[in-house]
């Protein structure tokens, strides 16, 4: 049996909009067991049988990833993922957050040697969800993965909105997008309450994932710093400071009117079982 650990919200994507470069940390959490239904990656869902790709192509990483660029591109019918934790196929192919994912740290940690270009193809058009659903056939043949789900629970944050109300306006209709402003902070358009908690619980700092209980319904444009950044950093002290602040405590009620609140709840993880580093030929 593999060594396992639960991901917490280590992970961190965190979206660096000009170069759409993803940033994903990973470090264990605490949990209490209350069941588990055992599954496995499998050929159908819901009974329904799932579409195979036509042709694919999964190779591990060989030159050191951390000099290599990430490449994320789902097109119809066809996926190219390049220099990818196998972590980051899982959660796409189950539809699952990060932090909702079990495994050992050679699959969840960003930070892991362990990853895989995939270069895969449906046999006619399909939409990006029907490609992600693809995935799960295709990571059980080529890494023989095993999983299982269990709900657990486990300490989270819940957003909520603070006593004094929420300090944004309704967004315009458009894409969600994040673009840097002046003083250091970002201009954020037309983000939901959840994609607000999901980017939350990416940051090492929170340690445990963030779930949105505000009631607020529709997306949201505001300005705000609440990683507490100064302009003028370099890359790497901007990463540091947005994945590690614990500013976000003050920042969220002061800047947004909204606040953390220390809870628990039952939460359904996907726990792997078994898979291969080194995929199966091609």
């Amino acid at each position: 049996m593999l060594n396992r650990r639960v991901l917490r919200i280590g992970a961190a994507k965190v979206a660096l909009l000009i170069g759409a470069w993803v940033l994903t940390l990973a470090a264990p959490i605490a949990v209490g067991f209350l069941g588990t239904r055992p599954i496995y990656a499998q050929a159908t869902q819901d009974g329904v049988s799932i579409p195979r790709f036509e042709v694919a192509s999964v190779k591990p990483v060989v030159q050191d990833w951390a000099s290599r660029g990430t490449t994320r591109r789902i097109e119809l019918g066809s996926i190219t993922y390049l220099n990818i934790t196998l972590g980051e196929f899982i959660t796409m192919a189950y539809g699952i957050k990060h932090y909702q994912l079990s495994a050992p740290s050679w699959i969840v940690d960003w930070g892991s040697s362990d990853r895989y270009d995939v270069v895969a193809k449906a046999a006619g058009p399909a939409s990006k969800e029907d490609i992600q659903k693809m995935l799960g056939p295709l990571l059980a043949e080529r890494f023989h993965l095993l999983i299982h789900r269990e709900t657990q629970e486990l300490p989270v944050y819940a957003l909520v909105v603070a006593r004094k109300g929420p300090k944004f306006k309704p967004g315009d209709g458009g894409a969600l997008s994040m673009a840097p402003a002046d003083d250091g902070g970002f201009h954020y358009k037309n983000y939901t309450m959840e994609a607000l908690a999901e980017s939350l619980s990416l940051m090492t700092s929170m340690g445990r994932p963030v779930i949105d209980r505000t009631g607020l319904k529709g997306t949201y444009s505001f300005d705000a710093n609440i990683y507490n950044l100064t302009k003028g950093m370099s890359a790497a002290e901007w990463r540091d400071a947005q994945v590690k602040s614990d500013a976000i405590f003050s920042t969220l009620p002061d800047q947004l009117g909204l606040k953390l609140e220390a809870q628990k709840a039952p939460i359904e993880i996907i726990v792997v079982e078994h898979a291969d580093k080194v995929p199966v030929d091609n």
